[in-house]
Parts: C-alpha cells; sequence; structure tokens
C-alpha cells in the first residue's frame, strides 16, 4: 500500500474515533455550525465578514449558519460601537457552555489518540502533522486536481 492509501486508510479511521462529532443529545447542531461556534468563541466581537475570511467561507454562508445559531440561543450579535450599521458576534452563555462541552470532548479525543505513544513520539508525530499541514495549505489543490481526486 502507497503513502497514499496508506494516509486515506489512516483518516478513515480516525473518523471512525468519532473525534469530530461530539454527543450533543438535547441541540441539533452541525459539525459546521460548530465550526462557526469555535470561531467566534476564539474571536468574540468579530463580525460576519471575518468569520467568512477565517473560515474561507463565503459571507452569505456563513450568515445562514449564524441565523441558525442565533435562532438556537447560542449566538447574540450587538451593534458595533465604532459603526451602528455593523453587528458583532459573540456567544451567549447557552453557546459558551455548549463551546466548554465540546472542547472537553476534543481533549479527551486527542488524549485517547495520543496515549498509545511516548512524548517524544507525541512530538514528532505533531511535528510532522504540522509540516504536511502547512505544505498543504502553501499549495492549495486547484479545482480540477480536486475534481480528479
Amino acid at each position: 500500500m502507497d503513502a497514499e492509501d496508506r494516509l486515506i486508510a489512516l483518516l478513515h479511521r480516525l473518523r471512525l474515533l468519532g473525534a469530530e462529532s461530539p454527543p450533543i443529545d438535547d441541540l441539533q447542531v452541525s459539525p459546521a455550525q460548530l465550526m462557526l461556534l469555535s470561531w467566534i468563541a476564539a474571536h468574540p466581537g468579530c463580525h460576519v465578514q471575518d468569520v467568512a475570511t477565517g473560515l474561507g467561507l463565503t459571507p452569505p454562508t456563513v450568515s445562514v449558519g449564524l441565523r441558525r445559531l442565533e435562532q438556537m440561543g447560542l449566538l447574540r450579535r450587538e451593534p458595533d460601537p465604532r459603526d451602528k450599521r455593523a453587528l458583532r458576534l459573540f456567544l451567549t452563555s447557552k453557546g459558551e457552555r455548549l463551546y466548554q462541552q465540546v472542547q472537553t470532548f476534543h481533549r479527551a479525543k486527542a488524549r485517547q489518540f495520543l496515549a498509545g505513544l511516548t512524548p517524544e513520539e507525541q512530538e514528532t508525530l505533531l511535528t510532522l502533522w504540522e509540516r504536511a499541514l502547512q505544505a498543504a495549505e502553501a499549495n492549495p489543490q486547484s479545482d480540477e486536481t480536486r475534481a480528479t481526486s
């Protein structure tokens, strides 16, 4: 099995561990909405355009997800004191609790994943992942390559 096939198989096994899907029984929050929630938690007071740029999405796409989070009581919008036409985004206390629950879940999954490695092996693994991701981010695929992959 070549390196590409091994990586695909490993990513599949990683997905089967369920690390990206925290069990949130009382809310119907999608992984995409959790991504929005996490971005806003890390950047309180941001604007829709900030979220879109930060996540590489279009403002209309972000707006749909934000509207849903707001309807669920996880997000609030406040006027920007510097520009009354603009709105700043913040998590509500309910949104903060959900964000903390998701972070706790992700940390537990990370501990589970790293548990079989020594601290030195963990450092090597993480350094190699960072290098691979930096290289992939520096050379994104063209639409044509994505369509044929």
